[in-house]
């Protein structure tokens, strides 16, 4: 079984020069970004993507400023980050998942705080992928997992599903930090409690796809 990638926050608002909380050289990550969602446009992999959708009594903007406010331009994941048939998850309770998710190429897990575990749909998803995958819900699965910001949501992404039992590898030039030195930091810790890390060229072999033609 391939595994699927997990994609945090690769969004306008944090990805691009301009946008309201830019992480800075985050654009640079983004042709790699390309070439792993490319997996999922092809069919070669599924792709759970999380993404900020916030309002603006959101407790978080007494930490940060606002940003990626549900329905502006700054919300919007990158081109780079899309697949063509996507699933939108929203953050609230009650909501029905998919039948068949093999329906869609990518689903997208809304987030109003740090961490998309607080999406009270993420672990049903994950439940359900486990199942669709012939494992049993709640068997491991295995994730190639990148985006923004390193010492935040991409922490807190891989923390969440180790916590879970389920295997995570950081593509380590698809992700991007805030503080390079931090950053390494939280990288050595998440490989201490079981996150391999590993480069673009290796997650597309591992996903089956031919890393020479996917940099063109």
């Amino acid at each position: 079984m391939r595994p699927a990638l997990w994609e945090v926050d690769a969004q306008a608002d944090f990805m691009l020069p301009g946008g309201k909380l830019y992480v800075p050289g985050a654009e640079k990550i983004a042709g790699n970004l390309n070439r792993l969602v490319e997996s999922a446009r092809q069919d070669r992999a599924f792709l759970v993507s999380s993404a900020d959708a916030h309002s603006l009594s959101d407790p978080e903007f007494r930490e940060w400023p606002p940003h990626c406010l549900k329905g502006t331009p700054g919300a919007e994941l990158i081109p780079e980050a899309r697949a063509a048939r996507c699933k939108v998850i929203p953050n609230q309770k009650g909501f029905a998942l998919p039948r068949d998710l093999a329906a869609f190429q990518q689903v997208l897990l809304e987030k109003n705080t740090l961490d998309v575990f607080d999406n009270p749909n993420t672990e049903a998803l994950l439940a359900q992928m486990s199942t669709a995958a012939g494992t049993g819900s709640g068997s491991p699965l295995e994730f190639l997992l990148f985006g923004v910001v390193t010492e935040h949501c991409v922490r807190y992404a891989t923390e969440g599903l180790l916590r879970r039992g389920h295997r995570v590898s950081i593509v380590t030039d698809a992700i991007q930090s805030l503080d390079e030195k931090k950053g390494k930091a939280v990288l050595d810790e998440l490989q201490v409690r079981g996150a391999r890390l590993i480069t673009t060229k290796e997650a597309l072999v591992m996903l089956g796809a031919d890393s020479r033609a996917s940099s063109r």
